[in-house]
């Protein structure tokens, strides 16, 4: 067992605006056990989606920065902010596999449009990690919608060794936890239908949780640190654990969702899959503590998803 003097619990999903931090708590103990291809079709919507929300250029015919590339063509500005407006208006989030071999190809990444501005002003689409449950459903974080009519929506897979890239439009949000809050002790989880039905396996649901100490695949979609459009889908061995000590700390509520040790959480891990040695879908990860401490939140597989035909 270890002892965290301070640990920040935050809601995990990409793009630095839209990472929100917790109610922190001043100590946490956990017991402690051991981080692309563009998407296939509709590339040039996704591309003019992300542009537009970064504003459109300007009409003006002796406006040198009409077009925003010009930014980075014209040496008279120097504002950085253009240069990264340009790059992410000229490509779309993509996400490739760290291992083509191992790589599940029920796992994707899922966009949706930003809400707020980061530092820097820009206005990043929010990312997170999204699982196949059906041939036209993904389950992922329910905090990762942004909007609840899925406009601007999408979720692209990467190449797997045996399937090619796979693209699909979100048509609509069919359900989602009840709890608005983004909270880290609620559970947190949201199905989406897709635009079209993709040639894809699905993942096999398991509606039993995982027992603690046992040791979990989480496979998640992380940002690249540097190239803020471009992402890795990867997996990471993490350990189960009961809720005792997070319960000792937080309270009763620490029992409402489901823990992991040895697992850091970065930006755009939300709506990961926990998969048990078999490759069964068990949960879902939508928070976790400061990648240094490893600590992972996750929720139990909703009842809409187990009913599901």
């Amino acid at each position: 067992m270890w002892r965290v003097t301070f640990v920040g619990l935050v809601i995990a999903c990409g793009g630095a605006s839209e990472v929100r931090t917790a109610e922190s708590t001043p100590a946490l103990a956990v017991p402690h056990a051991p981080r692309g291809e563009r998407p296939s079709g509709d590339t040039e919507h996704a591309n003019a989606s992300l542009a537009s929300t970064l504003g459109s250029a300007s009409h003006d015919p002796h406006d040198p920065l009409r077009d925003p590339r010009d930014a980075i063509r014209d040496p008279r500005d120097r504002d950085p902010r253009h240069a990264l407006a340009a790059t992410l208006a000229g490509e779309a989030p993509t996400v490739r596999c760290a291992d083509a071999a191992r790589c599940p190809p029920s796992v994707g990444l899922v966009v949706f449009p930003g809400r707020e501005p980061d530092a820097l002003g820009r206005v990043l689409p929010t990312r997170c990690t999204g699982t196949l449950v059906s041939p036209d459903r993904v389950l992922t974080a329910s905090h990762c919608v942004t909007t609840p009519t899925c406009v601007g929506a999408w979720i692209t897979f990467p190449a797997t060794a045996s399937h090619p890239t796979g693209f699909a439009h979100c048509a609509a949000v069919i359900a989602r936890d009840p709890d608005d809050a983004d909270a880290v002790l609620l559970e947190d989880w949201a199905i989406l239908e897709l635009d079209r039905s993709l040639d894809r396996p699905v993942a096999t649901l398991e509606r039993a949780p995982a027992t603690p100490g046992t040791i979990v695949t989480v496979a998640s979609v992380t940002p690249h640190p540097i190239y803020d459009s471009r992402h890795e889908l990867d997996g990471r061995l993490c350990r189960v654990e009961s809720p005792e000590a997070a319960e000792a700390r937080l309270g009763e509520g620490a029992r409402r969702v489901g823990w992991l040790s040895g697992c850091p959480i970065e930006p755009g891990n939300s709506g990961s899959p926990v998969l048990d040695a078999e490759g069964r879908l068990r949960a879902l990860v939508h928070a976790g503590s400061h990648p240094v401490f490893g600590i992972g939140v996750t929720t139990a597989l909703p009842s809409t998803v187990l009913a599901a035909p």
